[in-house]
């Protein structure tokens, strides 16, 4: 098992689950601002969507990299 490995994947999860709160909080926030007129805030929260599954698969797969030595 390659420790460096499983921690690095271990971070993209934690930085994945950041997001995940906060884009959470945006988009409440970004939802609440649509029925005053603006849109900001909720494009920025679609716009790190993405952001969230990228840090999710690469954190994965570096756990499991490591775990079954690839």
């Amino acid at each position: 098992m390659d420790k460096e490995k499983l921690v690095k994947g271990f971070v993209f999860i934690s930085v994945a689950t950041l997001i995940i709160l906060i884009d959470a909080t945006l988009l409440h926030i970004g939802f609440n601002n649509i029925n005053h007129g603006s849109y900001t805030i909720f494009i920025l929260a679609i716009i790190i969507l993405p952001f969230i599954f990228y840090f999710a698969f690469k954190g994965i797969k570096n756990i499991l990299d490591s775990i079954f030595e690839k």
